[in-house]
């Protein structure tokens, strides 16, 4: 396959796999927010937060440094992956301990500390998961990834209604967590065995000590960034109570479920960039213009629909208890832009080897979120945390497009931009205008409403012509994808 066409064929099956996950996943939160008070949602919510904390604190970036290594050079794969495998038992082993000892002093009952233990070895064993999927991103064979992604996310929505069933409760919840991500971690196991090679656990200390001092900088610079996704619920837990947390955990839970579609769209350009940066800078920097381009436009449609029908979303995902959440659910929005931006840079500035630097400038802007966040919740309550996203993420997309500028490699954002922003506002006012009608007219609103922003991209001329024909080569994906699993799969009959 040519490599527009397993980029095409990357983007298809994950953009497929984030709204089928996403949406169960959304439908998996919107049970328990409908099933249970405000405040044991908060309890679930900061649960969640302290659990994913850990998590970042464990991946240290090693998974990136696996897929990087792996699409460099594929012939080290069983020593690679053999290492790695052992080196996240060493360090999920050490954070259980960690946790384990932390726990204890928490000042939340004890349910909630138990199921902190609980929901720690959920993403522990997301964290072993890693580790296998960066085969089969690092071979760009991202459907399988996908597929494994989103069987997860139906186990733990079927398990979720089997603990309320259960009356099981916050550990009925967890457990949930735990089961299904531990047959996600076998599941890619399996496939790695049976399709690539099997890989024993390997200990080597000198290839540990190597990954680990590429993989610090860029994971000190991840957990950072997922931090203070986090920090939103843990800073407003401190300085409010847990109704006020619930509140916000509402609009904010939706949002963030979208975050799986830029996540899932970087990582097959992620191969991309690791072989490009060093051996082909100038196809690099044409990757990267053209990635911050395909985002924006991506991202625009989406916080349109936020920011105009903010409220029928709200009260229909999670009705008229969450309504004055509404604030915040329009500032989310307004953020999804610069949000989904950001999601591309971890991948560019590892593949650039300049990790340190993204750890630098991510410390900026985690410290000016929470300059924000300690500032505006006093005065805004749970639309605090929305406004300090907004700010941030945007600040940061700045200066990371600032420091590759300076590298060599700048983004001409503005001439990029402009053009999606003003089919987006277009596809606002048709959203607005629809906004109060009755359900059976917003239908065909928002159709007609997303054939206006492709209208006003084509009548301002948003494509070039070698856009368009890769475009249309890597569509062309269809024939290549299935001749090249039949070789596969009788390769290895």
């Amino acid at each position: 396959m040519k490599q527009s066409q397993r980029i095409v064929k990357n983007a298809v099956f994950g953009i497929g796999a984030s709204l089928i996950g996403g949406l169960v996943y959304l439908a998996t939160v919107l049970t328990i927010a409908r099933m249970v008070s405000v405040v044991e949602f908060g309890k679930y919510s900061f649960v969640l937060a302290f659990a994913m904390f850990f998590q970042l604190v464990a991946d240290a970036g090693l998974p990136r440094m696996l897929i990087r290594e792996i699409a460099k050079d594929p012939e080290a794969l069983v020593p690679l992956v053999g290492a790695g495998a052992a080196l996240i038992w060493v360090v999920s082993l050490a954070v259980l301990l960690l946790v384990a000892l932390i726990v204890p002093f928490l000042h939340f009952g004890t349910d909630v500390k138990i199921a902190a233990v609980v929901m720690t070895m959920a993403t522990m064993a997301t964290f072993h998961s890693a580790g296998y999927s960066a085969v089969l991103r690092a071979f760009e064979d991202n459907e399988l990834n996908n597929l494994g992604f989103v069987l997860q996310k139906f186990l733990l929505l079927g398990f979720i209604v089997v603990t309320i069933k259960l009356k099981m409760g916050l550990v009925g919840f967890v457990t949930a967590h735990l089961v299904s991500n531990v047959l996600l971690w076998n599941f890619y196991h399996i496939i790695v065995s049976r399709l690539y090679a099997r890989i024993p656990l390997r200990i080597d200390v000198s290839l540990w000590k190597s990954l680990m001092i590429a993989a610090l900088p860029m994971g000190g610079g991840v957990m950072l960034r997922q931090l203070a996704l986090q920090l939103d619920i843990l800073i407003l837990t401190w300085m409010t109570n847990l109704t006020t947390v619930g509140l916000f955990s509402g609009p904010y839970r939706i949002s963030m479920a979208l975050r799986v579609i830029p996540q899932t769209l970087a990582l097959p350009l992620y191969p991309l960039y690791s072989r490009t940066a060093h051996l082909s800078p100038e196809r690099f920097r044409e990757a990267y213009q053209w990635s911050v381009k395909f985002f924006a436009l991506t991202s625009i449609p989406m916080a349109a629909f936020f920011i105009a029908w903010s409220k029928p979303i709200l009260g229909l995902a999670l009705g008229a208890k969450f309504l004055p959440a509404l604030p915040a659910m329009q500032l989310l929005g307004l953020g999804l832009v610069p949000f989904f931006l950001s999601t591309l840079f971890q991948y560019i500035f590892a593949a650039l080897d300049e990790q340190r630097r993204f750890l630098a400038s991510t410390c900026v802007g985690s410290a000016l979120r929470i300059l924000l966040l300690v500032m505006l919740i006093p005065r805004f309550g749970f639309a605090g945390p929305a406004l300090a996203f907004v700010c941030a993420e945007t600040a940061i997309v700045g200066i990371w497009i600032f420091q590759l500028k300076r590298l060599g490699f700048p983004a001409n954002l503005g001439n990029v931009i402009w053009r999606p922003l003003a089919a987006g506002f277009a596809m606002t006012l048709v959203l607005f205008a629809a906004g109060k009608g009755q359900l059976l007219w917003q239908i065909p609103a928002a159709v007609v409403s997303i054939i206006v922003y492709a209208v006003v991209l084509l009548a301002l001329k948003t494509f070039s012509t070698e856009e368009i024909h890769h475009a249309r080569e890597g569509i062309a994906f269809v024939y290549p994808f299935i001749e090249s699993w039949a070789k596969k799969l009788k390769r290895n009959t």
